[in-house]
């Protein structure tokens, strides 16, 4: 064999070699730079999300207690099984009646979330109302007034169904909204009381507060 043979061995032996080596080089590659990517990625989404405003409007936590509570006079009129309730402590006697007003921090949703950290400022309150010695033959009926009234005005029934000793009813304004307004209403047995919640929706407290600070001061009308 002459020298130009060896060396035409030699060439066609290293090419695939050189190919192979190629191949694994941008493989290690990729492995490697695609989850640097990736993390860069996601902090700079981070980054955008935390300097944009949550879109919540500002509205004074008085003003929301006045729209709870018209929401809740509305349930409490469908009811129709309670007397005249006027605001209460918020005291741990489950049998007793109760109608005060109640508040958390906001949270923000997407990569925000992360940090578990509330939104400077923001409030979401609560009406909270107890009709106290409702028994079944009352508290049932009630409760099917309230689903049926909700469901005609639009809302999205997300549970109406046995709950522990009791029945609930929960509802929200809109389902695909995490932040839309709610109601939950339930039936004890054990209780023998008609519990419920009205939320509202995320807002800005103009003087700045946040959760349960916001609404420390503020009272819920008598519901009649």
């Amino acid at each position: 064999m002459t020298n130009d043979g060896l060396m035409d061995d030699v060439t066609d032996t290293g090419a695939p070699l050189r190919g192979a080596l190629r191949v694994t080089f941008f493989v290690v590659l990729a492995a490697v730079a695609l989850p640097v990517l990736l993390v860069v990625g996601l902090v700079v989404v981070y980054a955008v999300e935390r300097g944009i405003d949550e879109g919540y409007p500002e509205v004074a936590p008085a003003v929301m207690a006045q729209r709870a509570a018209a929401r809740t006079q509305e349930l409490y009129d469908v009811a129709g099984i309670g007397g005249e309730l006027p605001p209460t402590g918020s005291g741990g006697d489950y049998h007793a009646a109760e109608n005060t007003i109640s508040a958390e921090s906001c949270y923000p949703t997407g990569l925000e979330s992360i940090a578990d950290e509330p939104v400077e400022g923001s409030y979401r309150l609560g009406h909270n109302w107890r009709i106290a010695g409702v028994s079944k033959q009352e508290g049932m009926p009630a409760l099917r007034r309230l689903r049926d009234h909700v469901e005609k005005a639009g809302w999205d029934v997300t549970n109406f169904g046995a709950s522990g000793d009791g029945w609930v009813l929960r509802a929200r304004r809109d389902e695909d909204d995490a932040d839309s307004e709610r109601i939950v209403v339930t039936w004890w047995s054990h209780w023998q009381t008609l519990d419920g919640f009205t939320a509202m929706s995320c807002a800005y407290d103009p003087a700045g507060a946040e959760g349960d600070d916001a609404v420390r001061d503020v009272e819920p009308p008598t519901l009649k």
